[in-house]
């Protein structure tokens, strides 16, 4: 079986990709693509994790864990999602290090389906929106006092992915931005679930109906159904121009009133950022999905 891990990160998601394919899940289903609810399947996994500690799930426990998460489904490929697969976000930032879990947690992860071909998916974001909204998850102490270990010049997530493809070498790796959303999530929503293209999946619009005033939502959809045949790159291009129309006012910011957090800062992370993607890119064994 092909098991599909969605692992976060945080503060990228908020089980909405989950949500989009588990309302699709009658038709996953038919495709031999199962999407359990995440009530079923997280506590199982926590539990077999915190047993295992990195250790092969011997054949017994691998089936039984199978049986337990599928509940008498039967498919050729099972996703599950959580952003706290490697960490709960009290710890992304352990010992001032960015993801500093991602090494020996996704191999914890792997190990608990060892006979299985498995996946890793994973959206990253911009650390000067990324760091601010982590922050803002925990509730606890000042921000300065948040800020004080952690080394700006280190956040990178080309170092957290490369981490991750050495730790587990023999899954595939599949990542795109979380700005990017609105353009790709047909794409993010087929490549999760191993389909090869999005056409007959809904919710692929989730994320333009909350940026998208609905005159230009609609005259989009309008365009594209008298364009069946359309390329992913027409219909992205299609989706910008009717943006550049119809955007919702103060739709595509983000905004954080933290202390220190100054406009030299974010210009900062933001170039170093999109820096950052064009070595991901480049990362054998990984998968970008980009505009």
């Amino acid at each position: 079986m092909d098991i599909a891990f969605h692992i976060g990160a945080h503060g990228t998601d908020d089980d909405l990709l989950l949500n989009c394919l588990r309302h699709n899940a009658g038709l996953l289903a038919r495709k031999g693509v199962i999407v359990p609810a995440g009530e079923v399947y997280r506590p199982i996994m926590r539990d077999a994790i915190r047993k295992l500690q990195g250790a092969e799930a011997e054949p017994d426990e691998e089936e039984s864990l199978l049986e337990l998460v599928l509940k008498g489904m039967s498919g050729k490929r099972l996703v599950m999602s959580s952003e706290n697969f490697i960490c709960i976000p009290q710890r992304v930032f352990d010992e001032g290090v960015f993801y500093n879990k991602m090494g020996h947690k996704s191999v914890w992860l792997r190990n608990v389906f060892p006979e299985q071909r498995v996946s890793f998916f994973l959206a990253i974001r911009n650390p000067a929106a990324f760091i601010p909204e982590l922050y803002l998850r925990r509730r606890q102490g000042s921000f300065e006092d948040f800020l004080d270990p952690i080394n700006m010049q280190t956040v990178e997530w080309s170092r957290v992915i490369a981490t991750l493809a050495d730790a587990v070498p023999d899954c595939a790796i599949t990542v795109w931005c979380a700005e990017d959303a609105p353009l790709i999530w047909p794409e993010v929503m087929s490549a999760l679930a191993g389909l090869e293209n999005a056409s007959e999946l809904e919710r692929t619009d989730v994320h333009l109906r909350s940026i998208m005033k609905p005159e230009g939502l609609r005259k989009l959809k309008e365009y594209i159904e008298r364009h069946p045949e359309i390329a992913v790159s027409q219909r992205r291009w299609a989706t910008i121009s009717f943006l550049d129309k119809y955007a919702k006012d103060s739709a595509m910011e983000d905004s954080y009133d933290l202390p220190g957090w100054t406009q030299d800062r974010i210009e900062s992370l933001t170039e170093a950022y999109e820096a950052d993607m064009e070595i991901i890119a480049d990362l054998p064994g990984v998968t970008m999905i980009q505009p």
